[in-house]
């Protein structure tokens, strides 16, 4: 057996806790540079994860969708059976969501930045299974997957055309019924 025989003055402690300190911080190094995750309770998936996440009802009972776009992105196209919180009120509206603080909550947005910023959002306040969908809704239907689709949402102003035909309608039918009774009243 080894044994290391240590003098008793102060250098030779100093040198050793040098030792020491280094040794510790290289360690620190190769965990950084291996990608362990500093925060494990928010995770970075694919839209092919979310889509299983999503379509597996069995492994994720509570699972919570929510959208953080604007209502207008929502409207164009949005997943099926999400919550809708944009990330500028999502602050505020804590309390709608705080039942799914220990469940799993897949975030997404448009193209991935703003559910970055709302799951780091949900896990300063606590909540424990967060799933960024990297790529947002542009990858999601970029990949082919199920979404809706609002078509009727575009809206078109009939009213003054209808408005218009509506009139000329009634104008003509006037006329003709003007110049109608008028024969009918020459005739007599």
């Amino acid at each position: 057996m080894l044994k290391i025989k240590l003098k008793k003055n102060e250098r030779s402690r100093n040198t050793l806790y040098l030792i020491v300190i280094s040794l510790i911080f290289i360690q620190f190094c190769n965990f950084a540079s291996l990608g362990i995750a500093a925060d494990p309770v928010r995770t970075d998936i694919s839209v092919s994860v979310a889509n299983d996440m999503i379509n597996n009802n069995t492994g994720y009972p509570n699972l919570l969708v929510l959208d953080v776009r604007t209502i207008e992105e929502y409207n164009d196209a949005h997943l099926y059976n999400v919550t809708l919180i944009p990330v500028d009120e999502l602050g505020g509206r804590l309390s709608e969501i705080e039942s799914y603080n220990d469940t799993e909550i897949i975030v997404y947005c448009r193209s991935g930045s703003r559910s970055l910023q709302a799951s780091n959002l949900l896990v300063a306040n606590n909540f424990t299974k967060i799933y960024n969908m990297e790529g947002g809704i542009n990858a999601w239907i970029a990949a082919g997957f199920d979404y809706w689709l609002n078509e009727d949402v575009s809206i078109i102003d009939f009213a003054l055309p209808v408005f218009l035909v509506s009139i000329v309608g009634i104008i003509f039918v006037l006329v003709l019924f003007s110049k109608r009774r008028w024969k009918l009243g020459k005739t007599y």
